[in-house]
């Protein structure tokens, strides 16, 4: 190579010589008369145009043609066209810039097959992700979004990526708390580590979610926003609230009415021998009322327990009929409401037919019983009617026995519309005023029955009109006895 280098000059000076020397020698050769100094002068000339000429030439095809091509090469590179290669030609120091650039390109190409495939790898992890998970870059434009990202917002990753997030995330709460981290506009993207913690409420499909969400801005710029759904814990707590306050309520009213009648009767016992009657009535009647409230929740926290087994028995329809009358048969003939068991028994849809025997826990039954008559009756004016009926259609597809469908129906007052959704609600009455008169009844029941029948695995349907009445049904499927069960019930007797 550096022989080479040497032996430029060499060939240059030899082709000067060699183009001055051809130009001596045609002025010679030349006749007399053409010989004069301007002629000499201008084969001079011509020699030196030959000279650049050839030099030019020599030039074009080693320095300027390669470098033209690797310009055109480069654009195409600049372009993110790393698969482009260009092919080595001209003088050695083309060439090497040639090779050189083919090195650079093959690097390139290699390291953004890595990042891609990294990148690849990172989208597929943060998809597996439970929580949505957002990336801005320092000019605020979507770098990643998840996949419960995108469900959340309602964006396809095409559509939101290298896109502001200001711009395609439309709820309030997290484009300001991304605003509070890197500042409006983005002046704050650049600086320290920072990390805030926020809880944020979006409503979808009409329910309202709760999400705790975390933003952490980077020290090269850019931010993470992190949702963590904690809508099941944050509705434990608010039922537990909403649980403690209505408990209260309906503990407070009873006991100030007592209070206050105790009150009056220590005064006027002696005196007025009616008003006394009447107070101790009050009494009586409201601690009839505290007792049931009692007995509602300790039903509603027995069938509410996990720990809930049940426990499966043959039982006939007929004994679950006698019961309901023993228990709710005074309370009909005092309201003269009509109390018919088993009359629907003879099926109202095809194909189902009145069992004589079910299997089912015997516990459970009764109770959903006893709540959704007691709630019938109480509701139905004197000269109504209650009906009670169980059916059982063709088992179903891998199932030993049919289901069984528990109705309860009755012509009362019926429950207005708007009430429907929320009356299997704790505490939850339709009477608005929630005057918490000793006559009312505790708001638990229709939680009772929906938590027992879910214990059986069933499901529970309420159907109900203004001044028609209300219909609810319970279908629930039934369990071959076993002994054990049968043990446990006979060393319970």
């Amino acid at each position: 190579m550096r022989g080479r280098v040497l032996l430029r000059p060499f060939l240059t000076i030899l082709g000067a010589t060699v183009v001055v020397g051809a130009a001596v020698v045609a002025a010679a050769a030349a006749p007399p008369d053409w010989r004069t100094p301007p002629m000499l002068a201008a084969y001079s000339l011509a020699a030196a145009l030959i000279l650049v000429l050839s030099a030019a030439f020599l030039r074009r095809g080693r320095w300027i043609m390669p470098v033209r091509r690797m310009e055109t090469a480069a654009a195409r590179m600049a372009r993110g066209e790393w698969d482009v290669r260009i092919q080595p030609h001209g003088s050695p120091g083309a060439q090497r810039l040639a090779v050189n650039l083919n090195q650079l390109a093959a690097q390139a190409y290699r390291q953004l097959s890595d990042l891609q495939h990294q990148r690849g790898g990172l989208q597929a992890l943060v998809d597996t992700l439970p929580d949505p998970i957002l990336a801005a870059g320092p000019g605020g434009r979507i770098t990643l979004m998840n996949a419960p990202a995108s469900r959340l917002l309602s964006l396809q990753p095409q559509q939101a990526l290298e896109q502001k997030l200001v711009n395609v995330v439309n709820d309030e709460q997290i484009v300001e708390l991304y605003e509070a981290l890197v500042g409006a506009g983005g002046a704050k993207a650049s600086g320290p580590a920072t990390l805030l913690n926020r809880e944020i409420r979006l409503v979808r499909n009409g329910q309202h979610l709760t999400y705790q969400a975390v933003a952490t801005r980077a020290p090269g710029g850019g931010a993470l926003l992190v949702l963590r759904d904690v809508s099941g814990p944050a509705g434990a707590v608010q039922m537990k609230t909403d649980f403690v306050a209505n408990a209260s309520h309906e503990l407070r009213t009873p006991i100030a009415a007592i209070k206050i009648a105790f009150e009056t009767l220590r005064d006027v016992y002696r005196e007025d021998p009616v008003q006394s009657e009447r107070c101790i009535t009050v009494i009586d009647g409201h601690l009839r009322r505290l007792e049931e409230m009692l007995r509602d929740l300790l039903d509603l926290s027995r069938v509410e327990s996990a720990d809930l087994k049940p426990r499966v028995v043959a039982v006939k329809t007929s004994e679950l009929y006698a019961g309901v009358r023993s228990t709710m048969g005074v309370m009909a003939r005092q309201k003269n409401v009509e109390l018919r068991l088993g009359d629907g028994d003879a099926g109202t849809s095809a194909g189902a037919s009145a069992p004589g025997e079910i299997r089912t826990d015997t516990r459970l039954v009764n109770l959903v019983l006893k709540n959704l008559v007691e709630n019938s009756i109480k509701f139905t004016p004197g000269g109504g009617r209650v009906t009670v009926s169980f059916q059982q259609s063709s088992p179903p597809a891998g199932a030993t026995f049919p289901n069984v469908t528990l109705t309860v129906a009755d012509n009362g007052i019926g429950i207005a519309p708007e009430h429907i959704e929320r009356v299997f609600e704790r505490f939850y009455q339709v009477d608005v005023a929630r005057s918490g008169s000793a006559g009312r009844g505790t708001g638990l029941g229709l939680a009772i029955v929906k938590h027992a029948v879910h214990a059986l695995g069933g499901t529970v349907r309420l159907q109900s009109a203004v001044g028609a009445g209300t219909t609810v049904t319970c279908e629930f499927p039934q369990a071959v006895a076993r002994e054990s069960d049968h043990d446990s019930e006979s060393t319970a007797a």
